[in-house]
């Protein structure tokens, strides 16, 4: 076996084993698995945030992004968000929340406001905790709201 030269051994010796990748992928996430890694170990904990429009607001104008890329990053009790998209700029008085095609208001109405269901178990349930008839104890989850034990206690606690 012929022997080779020191610097050529040096460099043979010094050779990766395996290939390392170092391209950077197209479409990647917010982050690369070792960046991700390298943050955990300083105390930074990263979470994406699924956000469909952010706005800021400031003295002169409005910067509206839509369909944005958050990413909310943790660090020593304080929080950094990361924002990546295409802002709109509006003048201060341009664009106003009161404005936006999305927003309406939502005011309670007789459909949205679900009554209990007292079902006959409840009313059986009631009836045979607080000793009384089901007919009373109707009456009590009717006065609680569909709550069994604020009806027992009130039926128990009646003179």
């Amino acid at each position: 076996m012929v022997k080779l030269p020191k610097e050529m051994q040096k460099k043979e010796k010094s050779k990766p084993t395996r290939p390392q990748a170092t391209k950077k992928r197209e479409g990647q996430q917010f982050a690369s698995r070792q960046m991700r890694r390298r943050m955990q170990q300083q105390g930074i904990n990263m979470d994406q945030i699924d956000a469909t429009r952010v706005i800021i607001e400031s003295h002169d104008k409005t910067l509206v992004i839509d369909q944005p890329e958050v990413i909310l990053m943790k660090q020593m009790g304080q929080e950094m968000y990361q924002i990546i998209g295409d802002a709109e700029e509006y003048a201060s008085g341009e664009f106003t929340i009161e404005d936006r095609e999305e927003v309406e208001s939502v005011e309670p109405t007789e459909e949205s406001i679900s009554k209990p269901v007292i079902t006959e178990n409840d009313i059986m349930l009631v009836a045979a905790q607080a000793k009384v008839d089901k007919k009373e104890a109707n009456a009590a989850l009717i006065d609680s709201d569909g709550d069994i034990a604020k009806a027992i206690i009130y039926l128990k606690n009646k003179p």
